[in-house]
């Protein structure tokens, strides 16, 4: 290939890939706050929405369904219980409780401390209110 059909072929690619990341984008809810992002950053929640759903509500539509488990088990239980009763009543294996307990710490939607030989599990605060 020469040098102008590598210029050609990466534009195709740059603007293939500037259309899947519109596509990818284009769906994404808009946070109806006025205070922007800095805020957000600032503050660690999410920007409230007027006359919208809970915070939890929105948050569970936006996980899986095992994250989603977890997440109602911790709000049915006051926000806080240990990894190993979260494996028992959801009936998940250990390294799947962990898995999917990890996936909401990267999220930054619980917290996780060591006690005992297990883990306690709490939902952030701005889930609880």
């Amino acid at each position: 290939m020469n040098n102008t059909q590598n210029q050609v072929l990466l534009i195709a690619i740059m603007l293939l890939l500037l259309a899947v990341i519109i596509l990818l984008f284009y769906k994404l809810p808009r946070p109806s706050s006025t205070a922007g992002p800095e805020a957000t950053a600032e503050t660690g929640e999410p920007p409230a929405e007027a006359g919208s759903e809970d915070k939890l509500g929105v948050a569970l539509r936006l996980l899986d369904e095992n994250e989603r488990m977890v997440v109602e088990a911790l709000a049915a239980e006051g926000g806080t219980m240990l990894q190993k009763d979260i494996s028992y009543s959801l009936g998940f294996s250990r390294v799947k409780t962990h898995r999917v307990v990890q996936g909401l710490v990267k999220r930054g939607l619980v917290t996780v401390e060591e006690h005992y030989n297990t883990k306690k599990v709490t939902l952030v605060d701005w889930l609880r209110e």
